[in-house]
C-alpha cells in the first residue's frame, strides 16, 4: 500500500475521535451538569461553545507549522485534547471546567490547521478525495461515538464518559499516527505525489503527462522540501480573489450556520416527538461523511463549477425543506432536509479547500488554509445568534428561514466570479 494511503487512514481516525469524541460526544455531557451542579442551561451550554475560542489561532496555523512541523503539531494537539478531556473527570468547579474546555480548543485548533497541509504532501490528482476521506472521520466519528458517549453517561456517569473519550484519544486517535510517522513525503521512498513514479523537473513532449507533472510540481514547490512554507497571509489579503472567496465563505457559512442552530427548536416546535428528532436530526452526521466522501471523489473529476453549484443548491433546500417542517410538519420534509443538509455540511468544507488550493496553487495549503478556515469559523460564531436576533425580531421562522435560504442563493452569485476567474482558469484542473 502506498504510503500516502496509510496516513490517510490514520488522520481518519484521528478526526474520528477528536471531533467524535471532543465535541459530537461532549454534547451530550449538558443535560447531566446542568442536573448535578444545577447551572444554567445556557452556562453548561457554552462549555460546548468554549470549544471554538481559540479559533483566531488558526491565523498563526501556517507559521507554527513552519515552526515545528505539522505532524509535531497534529500530535500534539491529540495529546492535549486526552489531557484535557481527562482532567474534566476531575474537577467540579464551572470556571475550572470552561478553562480545560478553551484548552481543548486550543489543541483542536492545532490538529485541524495540520490535515489540509499533511494530505497534499502525498497527493495531487487525488488531494479532494484524500481530504474528503480525512474529514469524513469528523462526521463518523460523531455518528458512531455519540451513542456510545450517551450510553456510558447513562451507565456509568459523565466522569466516566470523560476517562473513555480520553482513552480513545490516546489509542484509536494517536496510535495509527505514530505508526505511520518516519517518511515526511513520497519522494523520501522513491515516489511522486500520489504514488507516481518520480519523473524529471522537465519531462519531454507535451499533452497530459507534462500537465499532470507540471501540476505537482507547483504543489510541491508551494510546500517546499525544506519545510519553509511559500506565500504569506499578507499575500492572501492583498489578492481580490481571497476577499471574494470569503465572501462567498460569508453567504454560505451565514446560512449553514444559522440552521445548524436553529434546527433543534424549528422541529420541536412542529410537534415530533424528541425521540424521532434525534434519530433523524442525528443522521445528518452519517450523510455529512457520505458527503465528504462523494465530494472529494467528484472534485478530483469534475469541475469546480458543477460541484459548487450542486452544494448551494442542496443548501438552499435544506432550508426550504425546513419551512416545509415548520409550516407543514412533514416527517418527509424532515428527512429531506437532514440528507440535503448533511451532505452540505459533509462536502462543503472539501469544496472550499479545493477552491482555495486551486486559485492559489504557489501558496503553502497551510497558510492558505489558515486563513479560509478563520473566515469559516468566524461566520459559524455569528451565524447562529444572528439568526436567533432574526427570529426574535420577527416572531416566525418563515422569515428566518427564508432569509438564510436568501444567503446561500447570494453565495452562489458571488461564487460565479470565483469559479472561473480570469487569469487563473490555466489551474484549474482538466473536467
Amino acid at each position: 500500500m502506498y504510503h500516502g494511503s496509510k496516513v490517510i487512514i490514520a488522520l481518519f481516525f484521528a478526526g474520528f475521535m477528536v471531533y467524535g469524541g471532543g465535541l459530537y460526544g461532549f454534547a451530550l455531557f449538558v443535560p447531566p451538569l446542568t442536573e448535578e451542579f444545577h447551572w444554567s442551561r445556557a452556562a453548561t451550554s457554552s462549555l460546548v461553545t468554549a470549544f471554538w475560542l481559540s479559533a483566531p489561532l488558526i491565523l498563526f496555523g501556517g507559521a507554527a507549522i513552519n515552526r515545528f512541523g505539522a505532524l509535531r503539531l497534529l500530535i500534539g494537539g491529540i495529546i492535549v485534547e486526552a489531557v484535557c478531556v481527562s482532567l474534566l473527570a476531575g474537577v467540579s468547579s464551572f470556571g475550572e471546567m470552561y478553562f480545560l474546555r478553551a484548552a481543548m480548543g486550543f489543541g483542536k485548533v492545532m490538529f485541524a490547521v495540520t490535515l489540509p497541509y499533511i494530505v497534499s504532501r502525498w497527493f495531487s490528482r487525488h488531494y479532494s478525495l484524500g481530504l474528503g476521506i480525512v474529514w469524513s472521520g469528523w462526521q463518523f466519528g460523531g455518528l458512531v461515538l455519540a451513542p456510545i458517549t450517551g450510553e456510558i453517561i447513562l451507565r456509568y456517569g459523565w466522569r466516566s464518559a470523560c476517562l473513555a473519550i480520553a482513552v480513545g484519544l490516546l489509542t484509536l486517535g494517536l496510535g495509527p499516527v505514530l505508526a505511520t510517522r518516519g517518511v515526511a513525503s513520497p519522494r523520501d521512498i522513491g515516489l511522486g505525489l500520489d504514488g507516481d513514479p518520480l519523473v524529471p523537473n522537465r519531462p519531454a513532449g507535451g499533452g497530459a503527462a507534462a500537465e499532470e507533472s507540471a501540476t505537482s510540481r507547483r504543489t510541491e514547490n508551494a510546500e517546499e522540501a525544506d519545510g519553509a512554507l511559500a506565500g504569506s497571509l499578507g499575500l492572501l489579503a492583498r489578492t481580490p480573489m481571497f476577499w471574494l472567496i470569503a465572501l462567498s465563505t460569508l453567504f454560505f457559512y451565514a446560512t449553514y450556520g444559522g440552521l445548524l442552530t436553529q434546527e433543534a427548536p424549528v422541529v420541536e416546535g412542529a410537534g415530533f416527538s424528541p425521540r424521532l428528532a434525534s434519530i433523524v436530526l442525528g443522521s445528518t452526521a452519517g450523510f455529512a461523511g457520505i458527503g465528504s466522501l462523494a465530494v472529494g471523489w467528484i472534485l478530483d473529476r469534475y469541475s469546480l463549477r458543477a460541484v459548487g453549484v450542486a452544494l448551494h443548491a442542496l443548501l438552499v433546500a435544506g432550508a426550504l425543506s425546513l419551512i416545509g417542517v415548520d409550516r407543514g410538519h412533514s416527517a418527509l420534509a424532515l428527512v429531506t432536509y437532514a440528507a440535503f443538509f448533511g451532505i452540505t455540511i459533509g462536502g462543503s468544507d472539501v469544496y472550499f479547500m479545493t477552491l482555495v488550493r486551486r486559485r492559489f496553487p504557489l501558496v503553502s495549503v497551510a497558510r492558505s488554509y489558515s486563513a479560509w478556515y478563520f473566515c469559516e469559523i468566524f461566520t459559524l460564531l455569528i451565524a447562529g445568534p444572528i439568526a436567533g436576533r432574526i427570529f426574535d425580531l420577527t416572531g416566525n421562522y418563515d422569515a428566518t428561514l427564508a432569509l438564510l435560504a436568501a444567503s446561500a442563493l447570494l453565495a452562489c452569485v458571488v461564487s460565479f466570479f470565483v469559479w472561473r476567474p480570469p487569469g487563473l482558469a490555466t489551474h484549474e484542473r482538466r473536467t
